[in-house]
């Protein structure tokens, strides 16, 4: 018992601090997703429920280029979902690279969290903005576009590996198969003898 409230103690205390708040999880538009005209409201979902105070969940968007702040309207957080905030966009977004940022509340823990995340309007990422993208996708410890590891299909039927002898290679070593029955049968030898000799003996002492 005590191990175990040691394991469990230790597993909390060595926890991330990632899921000590409300993160990023998935957005509308998507992290750097290129659209080919101007969205009419940004949504993202947290990874934890949002607290309703005044003032403490908020959504920003920003040109990224001229740093121009685009109108918003006031922030939602949805009734059904409350990991969902949303804002409508009150200008029509010209060509360019947008920034979103974010702050809010969790109701889960009362943690504080923000961050931001790009979208392209009728443009596409230079070098410079993909590696801009990259590190923002690295803070929000998520990937970044077309970088999730390709998953491969598992052989519902593995193989197990052949081996192959020549005739120059010496012999293999036992396994634990035969080196068990080669054990069963020495006692069994070896009991089968002592009982053959006790009854050879009490043979020669009723003579």
């Amino acid at each position: 018992m005590l191990a175990l409230l040691f394991t469990a103690a230790a597993a909390w205390l060595t926890a991330p601090d990632a899921a000590a708040h409300a993160a990023y999880e998935s957005s509308t538009p998507a992290f750097a997703e290129q659209l080919d005209e101007s969205p009419t409201r940004i949504s993202i979902r947290f990874t934890q429920e949002l607290f309703r105070r005044e003032g403490a969940n908020a959504i920003s968007v920003q040109h990224a280029d001229s740093g121009r702040q685009i109108a918003v309207g006031p922030p939602t957080i949805g009734n059904d979902d409350r990991r969902l905030m949303t804002v409508d966009l009150q200008d029509t977004l010209a060509p360019g690279r947008y920034l979103v940022s974010w702050t809010n509340l969790s109701a889960e823990d009362g943690d504080e969290d923000s961050g931001a995340y790009p979208f392209y309007v009728a443009s596409q990422p230079t070098d410079s903005d993909q590696s801009d993208d990259r590190r923002i996708a690295a803070d929000l410890l998520i990937a970044y576009p077309g970088d999730e590891p390709q998953q491969q299909t598992a052989d519902p039927t593995p193989i197990a590996p052949a081996v192959v002898r020549t005739d120059d290679s010496p012999d293999p070593a036992l396994g634990a198969g035969p080196i068990v029955f080669l054990a069963v049968g020495i006692a069994a030898a070896l009991l089968l003898v002592g009982a053959l000799g006790y009854r050879l003996g009490a043979r020669r002492r009723g003579a």
